[in-house]
């Protein structure tokens, strides 16, 4: 059992949920340029909440990627931290927390991306994938399961959708009514749904 679980109550367990925003929708082709990340406790307590923009030296004409989605400009990028600043960011958190996220493997593909870029390395416990257990709380799939639509199911408003840190909050908030549905209440059963 993972490090950050051992001797522990669900209750002393804390979420590192994590959001990013990226140039595409390929973990080795494209970049992170936002992340949002949210540590959180099994009931919804918030404790922390971070994001920054990634600086990036390609300023090519469509190298931000969705602009109508994210909204990311240029700019916001001249304002962010490199790469690497970010990954020591991030892992600093991943020490001593589960990982979550909504669809958990584009995600991690995208730092582990980062990380093979940089040469340097993400550990992330877990992880916990929100859209894996959505999906498992409707077998016969009659339910959407993109984050604006679970977030909506579980009156969570996410002000921002599409911008890291709203996305990890609106995330954050969801998964307590996610673990309570599947009646999670040790750390044993929450590792049990490890995997993405």
């Amino acid at each position: 059992m993972l490090n950050v679980l051992a001797n522990s109550s669900l209750e002393e367990v804390r979420f590192a949920v994590v959001d990013t925003e990226t140039t595409g929708l390929s973990g080795t082709n494209d970049y992170v340029l936002q992340l949002g990340v949210v540590i959180s406790r099994a009931d919804g307590t918030i404790e922390e909440q971070y994001e920054t923009f990634v600086r990036r030296n390609f300023w090519k004409p469509g190298r931000l990627g969705a602009y109508k989605v994210h909204g990311i400009t240029r700019r916001d990028l001249r304002r962010g931290i490199t790469p690497s600043e970010m990954l020591e960011r991030l892992n600093s958190y991943l020490a001593s927390t589960v990982f979550v996220a909504h669809n958990a493997k584009f995600d991690i593909a995208f730092l582990n991306g980062e990380a093979s870029r940089a040469k340097m390395v993400i550990s992330p416990n877990g992880p916990l994938d929100t859209l894996k257990l959505s999906r498992e709380l409707d077998p016969k799939r009659k339910l959407s399961h993109r984050l604006k639509d679970v977030t909506a199911r579980y009156n969570v408003v996410v002000t921002r959708p599409h911008d890291a840190l709203a996305d990890a909050l609106g995330t954050a908030l969801v998964l307590p009514h996610l673990l309570r549905e599947h009646n999670i209440t040790t750390v044993e059963q929450l590792a049990t749904h490890f995997g993405a």
